[in-house]
């Protein structure tokens, strides 16, 4: 018996020192995959196209900038799905940098009035009754989102307002997964979501 304890003892220590086997399929869960830039990086680059305008630009025009809308439906379907908040994140970082550029920008959705809640206050509206009745707007950038299997394609044009014409127009591609992953099903908020199929 006393021959019997130090066998197991040396058998136990032997197999805690044999390397265990690597498994045959990787354990480890896949990261998703995320574009390597930002919703306002890529815009970036529709910024550097706009501020390119065919012809003399008056140095007192006003900028306004409006939502991106699909080009399939215009004025009636915003980006939603994967693309949720796409359209306003465009139009946020249109105005923002051409903002910084030192173009006249104009906030159209400037209410007349400061709205409180009990957790916050708003000053921007889309809500046509809180807003001024006429904007002193001369240009606006416009555009459209188009979807391709790998990426949004996204069309602007700065617009004369009062004689339509197109002073300068861009076009960038923005991928899916720029503001979602490119997984089948996530959670967010402890809400489930399924990308399109």
């Amino acid at each position: 018996m006393r021959l019997l304890l130090p066998l197991l003892l040396v058998n136990l220590a032997a197999c805690s020192l044999t390397p265990q086997p690597e498994p045959s399929v990787s354990t480890t869960a896949r990261k998703a995959a995320m574009a390597p830039y930002t919703v306002n990086d890529y815009v970036n680059n529709l910024t550097y196209q706009l501020s390119h305008f065919k012809g003399p630009l008056s140095g007192n025009s006003r900028i306004g900038v409006s939502s991106f809308y699909y080009a399939n439906a215009l004025d009636s379907k915003l980006p939603s799905g994967q693309a949720e908040g796409l359209s306003q994140q465009i139009q946020e970082s249109l105005l923002t940098q051409f903002t910084q550029l030192g173009y006249n920008t104009v906030e159209y959705r400037l209410s007349n009035n400061i709205n409180l809640a009990s957790n916050a206050d708003s000053v921007l509206s889309r809500d046509i009754t809180q807003l001024r009745e006429r904007q002193n707007i001369d240009l606006i950038i416009t555009g459209t989102v188009t979807r391709q299997q790998h990426a949004y394609i996204v069309n602007a044009r700065l617009v004369n307002i009062n004689n339509k014409h197109v002073l300068s127009a861009g076009s960038t591609e923005i991928p899916i997964n720029v503001m979602w992953g490119s997984e089948k099903v996530q959670q967010r908020d402890n809400n489930l979501y399924r990308s399109e199929y």
